[in-house]
């Protein structure tokens, strides 16, 4: 491997437990409204908003545990790779601390977009079907109207803060984490007024 393997290796791996952040931050989500446990959690707290806060912030945390885990498994497996192969590797160019900042935001930045998802639908087929066409199909097609500036889209933005996007001019890692966090922001405050508005049911 050359001197970004490392780096690519963790990139792939961090798509891989992107999906499954999601996944289970959508389940965790809408199953309280499906099977109506979110009834409990609001007469234990009547803050709906401490609520909101209280549940992004777990999403958030356990999604970057559980992503650097997917991470390091990935890096693990390579390394069993090329041992087995008796491949060397040369040294590596990987910036620990500025991946884990990335990394940490990634995966953050995933599972608390589908968890905002999931509190607007309340359903846990609409969210999931949503953070996996979204992506897959309504960004490539708004991308061949707004050309350069696709790299503005929510998912498209977030992908370029690992670097993980096809785009010829993709955002710089400064610039995709900005309008990431802008998208998310916007997010918060749509789901925070529908949270603290509609009916539990």
């Amino acid at each position: 491997g050359g001197a970004g393997a490392y780096t690519g290796i963790i990139g792939q791996s961090a798509g891989v437990g992107a999906v499954f952040t999601m996944i289970i931050a959508i389940l965790f989500t809408a199953h309280e409204y499906r099977y109506n446990t979110i009834m409990y959690t609001l007469t234990a707290d009547v803050h709906r908003t401490r609520v909101l806060l209280k549940k992004l912030l777990a999403i958030g945390l356990f999604s970057i545990v559980l992503g650097f885990l997917f991470s390091v498994v990935g890096l693990v497996f390579y390394r069993i790779g090329l041992s087995l192969r008796d491949v060397a590797l040369a040294d590596q160019d990987l910036l620990v601390g500025s991946m884990i900042g990335k990394l940490s935001f990634y995966f953050a930045g995933y599972a608390l977009l589908a968890t905002l998802i999931a509190v607007v639908t309340r359903s846990v087929v609409t969210s999931i079907s949503f953070v996996f066409v979204f992506p897959a199909m309504i960004e490539p097609l708004l991308g061949l109207l707004l050309k350069d500036n696709a790299k503005y889209l929510p998912f498209a933005s977030l992908d370029s803060v690992m670097g993980a996007t096809p785009m010829q001019n993709p955002l710089s890692t400064g610039h995709a984490v900005g309008v990431s966090a802008i998208y998310l922001l916007v997010g918060f405050v749509v789901t925070w007024l529908l949270f603290t508005r509609r009916d539990a049911n």
